[in-house]
């Protein structure tokens, strides 16, 4: 009884263990940044397609538009697909929930994957619009480790510190925002 036990242990770990995902860790201006679209939507409809729902099949959202950061997406309805569930590096979206959605677009759909995405829970308040397009600023950009001399339009995550709550960020840490006063990126709050 042991022996199948751990042999039906071993088969499911085998099987299921596979479907792992992990996304190295990147700051939500760079994503803002690397991604051709951004914007906020409530989801509306979603329907499965080819495989096991809910372990291999992929995920197509119906989303209403809401406001757009960037990119070419109209107000109104459109198609998100994703891989398929988290395990598989995917997103699972709720029906009736308002999200902040970001990606590149393939195929006339937006194409969401837990690596990829700025936020991956419902927002709070879904009324409320954030100002992404002048909050992350694209000409500068964030790099690991420690320079001598810093490369320019270029913040270093060790310089990096945390606001003082009266400061009116969006987070809890810095921004790399360009400064025309140094005419380089730098941390601000």
């Amino acid at each position: 009884m042991k022996l199948c036990f751990l042999t039906f242990t071993v088969l499911l770990d085998c099987i299921y263990g596979t479907l792992g995902c992990t996304c190295v860790q990147t700051d939500p201006q760079e994503l803002y940044c690397e991604s051709t679209v951004a914007f906020i939507a409530r989801v509306t409809n979603m329907t499965y397609g080819e495989g096991i729902p809910g372990i291999t099949a992929a995920q197509f959202y119906d989303v209403e538009v809401s406001h757009v950061y960037k990119g070419d997406v109209a107000m109104g309805t459109f198609r998100v697909y994703s891989k398929g569930p988290e395990s598989l590096c995917g997103v699972d979206l709720d029906v009736n929930k308002v999200y902040l959605l970001n990606g590149h677009i393939s195929g006339g759909a937006l194409q969401l994957g837990l690596c990829d995405l700025m936020n991956m829970w419902p927002l709070n308040d879904p009324d409320s619009v954030f100002p992404l397009e002048t909050y992350y600023d694209c000409r500068c950009k964030q790099v690991p480790g420690y320079y001598s001399r810093r490369p320019k339009n270029i913040c270093v995550y060790s310089e990096r510190f945390d606001c003082p709550s009266e400061s009116g960020s969006l987070g809890d840490q810095a921004e790399c925002r360009y400064s025309d006063l140094v005419d380089d990126c730098e941390w601000q709050c």
